[in-house]
């Protein structure tokens, strides 16, 4: 029962301070928030406080074509790359996600769930419109929310 208690209070304390846990990484919030638009689809995603996810937001507003990937992701290269940290690398993409793979230069919206290696990079988590990532296609709007 103490390590069910435990876990609750863990789990409110990250949630209040803005913090998710990711793995072993933690990524705080910052206020930006960026609304990716398609065919009629908006999607919003609520940026970590990252270096990666200030130049991204500092490239916008944008109009860039999507490309689909795997039949789980949409992506799309902003003009200019991001810089990136190991420790901000991941593997395993979950739905709803907005993210870099820093090889390619791609910024990927994932509609499920999706495992792409060591290079992956976290900018964002979906706070609504998660649904409407999967029929996206063409050009896409990305500017900056107050959403």
């Amino acid at each position: 029962m103490k390590w069910i208690v435990s876990a609750l209070m863990s789990g409110l304390l990250i949630f209040i301070s803005g913090t998710l846990t990711v793995a072993a990484h933690e990524l705080s919030l910052s206020s930006m928030k960026v609304s990716i638009t398609s065919r009629g689809q908006t999607a919003t995603f609520h940026l970590y406080d990252t270096q990666a996810a200030k130049e991204f937001y500092q490239q916008l507003p944008l109009r860039l074509e999507l490309s689909n990937f795997r039949d789980a992701q949409w992506m799309f290269y902003p003009p200019e790359k991001l810089t990136v940290t190991s420790g901000e690398a991941y593997h395993d993409g979950k739905k709803g996600e907005l993210s870099y793979y820093a090889p390619w230069g791609d910024v990927f919206m994932l509609y499920k769930d999706f495992y792409a290696g060591d290079e992956m990079h976290r900018l964002g988590v979906g706070i609504s419109g998660i649904e409407d990532i999967e029929p996206m296609s063409g050009t896409v709007l990305i500017e900056a929310s107050d959403k």
